[in-house]
């Protein structure tokens, strides 16, 4: 993509894993906006970075002293971000998160959506403040979850989700001070890493077909890793 003049243009750090972090990246760099460094540790979005000239590091906190940011985009990114890191981009850090903030806040959120029958799911865009998941709203956007939804297909929706709201999140971070909505905490649910479907997601055939079916559906990631 090419650049455009942008009279609000801000520079950002990346820190990310996937393919959605190089979408957010080329929506950036097509809006004028300058990629200060990228934080990577996949090889697909290290050659995307390399290729644009971008500084490129595997840990974060090399970034310490030697880079200057107005922000830092932790998009698709699994990995804590040490306090020394937060403290780089001048204005704040924001994150993406795969669930509807605050009621999915923590890890796997579209299989966790699926297991307990939600009949629609959503994305966040958050400031990094307070606890894991617990910032402002920049931004969310929900859609359906389908009756026969895998969690191979829920992140697929997710993912257009996360495209289709970074528009929003641009243009609120081009502003002097961007509207961020507190979350209510009181509605919060949390699912950590460790969490798994009851007796090691074992299959009981005492159940009705549909929490089975449900069942395999969440847990269904087709062939991506």
């Amino acid at each position: 993509m090419t650049a455009t003049f942008n009279p609000a243009a801000f520079s950002a750090i990346l820190m990310g894993d996937e393919s959605l972090t190089i979408a957010c990246g080329d929506m950036l760099r097509a809006g004028g906006h300058a990629i200060a460094a990228m934080v990577t540790r996949d090889d697909a979005v290290r050659s995307w970075a390399e290729g644009h000239g971008l500084r490129t590091e595997r840990d974060a906190t090399a970034l310490v002293g030697s880079v200057e940011a107005d922000w830092l985009l932790s998009i698709a990114n699994l990995r804590m971000i040490p306090e020394s890191v937060l403290a780089v981009p001048e204005r704040g850090a924001i994150n993406f998160h795969d669930g509807p903030l605050p009621r999915y806040a923590g890890l796997n959120t579209p299989a966790w959506a699926i297991i307990n029958g939600e009949d629609t799911h959503g994305v966040s865009w958050h400031m990094i403040a307070g606890g894991v998941d617990e910032g402002g709203l920049l931004a969310q956007s929900f859609f359906d979850v389908a009756p026969d939804e895998t969690v191979l297909t829920l992140n697929s929706k997710c993912y257009a989700a996360a495209i289709d709201s970074f528009d929003t999140v641009i243009e609120k971070l081009a502003n002097d001070a961007p509207v961020v909505t507190p979350q209510d905490l009181s509605q919060r649910s949390y699912f950590a890493r460790n969490d798994r479907p009851a007796n090691a997601a074992r299959l009981d055939f005492t159940q009705t077909a549909r929490k089975i079916t449900t069942l395999v559906h969440a847990l269904d990631h087709g062939d991506y890793w």
